[in-house]
This record gives structure tokens, sequence and C-alpha cells, in this order.
């Protein structure tokens, strides 16, 4: 039975990104190891039954996401080219930087028959505007010069990432590049969902509790239109997601802050957001940057309008006009604006919300996406 490798960079997240996936590797015949940093406490059993139910084995991986020391990296390319070593897979996935960095290398040195990576979206480096960020960027760039050319398969989510790689110089030497919308989203698990009746509008964020993702330009935008309205009552703002390690993570206390003063609920984290998915009425994700927002894609799937960022990754889901709302990075004005749209037409979420259910079914089905992404790295 074929051996395939996924590696990755966040074990938290593996079976929401890449369950599907793996499902379709596994319905083909092939034998599926996930080499993942170990999960936290607290995601792990999910994490955990989620692979045996898929049938893949988990083993750990030594990255660590934020920092980096020479010594440090050394060890994992190191423990990566041991990985290869005894695991001889054949085909290899590696996402997120650290994997495409060390575990390309590893398996090409290794002799594997298959070897992609894949740009799942460019990150803290290269989305932060901090000084600290754009020497990162350097580093990283160096580091995708030397190992995208030793991948069979260059496989970005979105357009705009791959022209920001070639403008760069990060894809000369690169054999084959394709455009994959990430892993899709499951339309039978997402299924469209009526709207809540009842006159009032219910906003809803999910995701990392990331500055990128701008968490705190919603929590803003929030702030405006609750001062700025006087029917209060009629419309709320959820946020669902998790304090992270990223160094853009907001901090434990500015979020316990803003639920204290009303301005958001926070639901926590949530291992199944289907039931907050569809006691929403509206999807705001006005993040900084993506590779392809799977939680958007779970909302259009929902049968949600999206209020997203005019960024890379985001405009490519979401058709401004249609299945939702594009608006400027990192301006909470604009937010707020979009979002009043909301509440100034009732009928509006709706009529957006069925053009991107049709959208999703179109464009983003799990099994059209996943048949690529298997084709990608078997053949």
């Amino acid at each position: 039975m074929p051996r395939i490798a996924l590696i990755g960079g966040f074990g938290d997240l593996v079976v929401k990104l890449r369950g599907s996936l793996i499902a379709a590797l596994r319905a083909a015949g092939h034998e599926v190891v996930v080499c993942v940093p170990a999960p936290s406490a607290e995601a792990r059993p999910g994490v955990e039954a989620g692979l045996r139910g898929l049938g893949a084995r988990l083993v750990e991986s030594p990255l660590v996401r934020s920092g980096a020391t020479p010594h440090g990296e050394l060890a994992l390319a190191t423990w990566y080219a041991d990985f290869m070593r005894r695991e001889r897979p054949d085909a290899v996935l590696a996402y997120n930087p650290k994997p495409v960095f060390y575990a390309v290398p590893a398996a090409r040195r290794a002799g594997g028959r298959s070897v992609v990576a894949m740009i799942s979206g460019l990150g803290y480096a290269f989305t932060s505007q901090e000084l600290k960020a754009r020497a990162l960027a350097l580093v990283a760039m160096s580091l995708y010069r030397r190992s995208l050319p030793l991948a069979d398969r260059v496989v970005f989510q979105n357009d705009d990432d791959r022209q920001m790689f070639e403008h760069l110089g990060l894809l000369g030497g690169v054999r084959e590049v394709l455009r994959i919308p990430g892993s899709g989203v499951d339309l039978a698990r997402f299924a469209e969902a009526p709207i809540p009746v009842g006159g009032r509008t219910e906003f809803l964020f999910v995701g990392r509790l990331l500055r990128d993702k701008g968490v705190a330009d919603y929590v803003e935008a929030a702030r405006a239109l609750r001062a700025l309205r006087v029917d209060g009552d009629r419309f709320g703002f959820r946020v669902a997601g998790f304090l992270d390690e990223n160094p853009s993570c907001v901090t434990r206390s500015e979020l316990e802050h803003w639920a204290n003063a009303g301005t958001v609920e926070w639901l926590g984290r949530l291992e199944d957001v289907r039931p907050a998915l569809a006691a929403c009425t509206v999807f705001v994700l006005p993040s900084h940057r993506e590779g392809m927002p799977m939680a958007a894609l779970e909302a259009m799937a929902t049968g949600r309008a999206v209020v997203t960022c005019d960024v890379a990754g985001c405009r490519e889901a979401v058709v401004d006009g249609a299945g939702g709302i594009l608006v400027p990075p990192r301006a909470p004005a604009a937010l707020a604006g979009a979002m009043e749209q909301f509440l100034e037409d009732p009928g509006l979420a709706a009529r957006m919300g069925r053009s991107a259910r049709a959208r999703a079914e179109r464009e983003f089905d799990s099994v059209k996406v996943n048949a690529r992404m298997v084709a990608a790295l078997v053949g």
C-alpha cells in the first residue's frame, strides 16, 4: 500500500484542515502518516480520535512554531531527515513554512517519488508590518528559494500568493506550479441552514484570535456600531476561537476586557462550529491575508453572507456584492459600514447567503478539490 506523508506545522487543526484530504487518500487505497507538532492538551483528544477515525497514523514532530534558533532549526531539519529514512513515504505533502523549508529537502534527499510543497498562506512574516516580521520575511525568502525547486510541484491556494512568489523570485527552478483552493469544504457536513428568525442580527467571527485575522478590527467595528446606533438590542457580535502562540495573537486580558465590556460575546474554542454558524446571520472575517479561508468557506456552505477583506485568498473566496462584501484591510470604519448594510436591509443576508452557498457548491466542493490534490500527490 503506497504511503503518503502529510507534514504540517500545527497539530491542533490538522483534522479540520486536512481531514477531507486524508479521507480521499484513504479511499484511493493509500496509507496516510500525519506528521505535525504535538496538539495542545485541549485539542489532543479530538485530533487523536479524528485521525483514528480517518485511518491515519500520527507522528509528532519537534517543530516549534514561534521563534527560531540556529540549533533548533538544524535539529528540526535533522529530525525530518530521520523521519524520511524511517517512514520511506512514496509521496510527501509539506505545508506551512517550516515543513516546506526542511521536510521538502529531506524528502528529496531520501528519494521520495513525489514531493509536493503547498503554500497555504504566508503567515506572520509576510502579513505583519512589524520590523521583526520584515526580518523574518528575508530569512523565509532565502529558505523558500532553496527548498521549492526541490519539489516536484508547488501548490498555491490563490493567485495572489503565486504572483507574489514570482515577483520575489522564489519560483526559479520550480518544475510545476498548480493552483488548488485549499481543501475545499464538505458540502454535506456543512449543509445549508435557514437564517434564524426573530429580527435580531448576529454577526460571527471564527478563527484563531490573531490581529492578522482581523479580530481586533472586528471588535473595533463592533464598538463603533454600538456607539452609533440606538437599536443595540437588535444586533450582536460573537467571537469563536482560541489564543495562540503566534506573535500577532491578542492577549487574554484584551479578550476578557472586550467580553466584560459587552462589546462582543466570546464563545470560546468550538470543536464543532456548525451550531454557531447556524445561529448567526452574517459571518465576518476581516483577515489581512489568507491562503484560502476555510472558516469563510464553511460559512458560505452554510448559506451565510461573508464580510471579509479585499486581500489575497479572501477575494478569491467571496464575490463582492454577491455572496458577501469586501472591505479594505485594517479599516474598522469600513468594516462597520459593511456590517451596517445588513442592519439597514434585513433581507440582504438571505439573498447573499443563497449566492454564497451556490458559489461553495460550484467552486469549493471538497470532493472535487481533493481529487485534484490526490492527483497532484500520486498522479
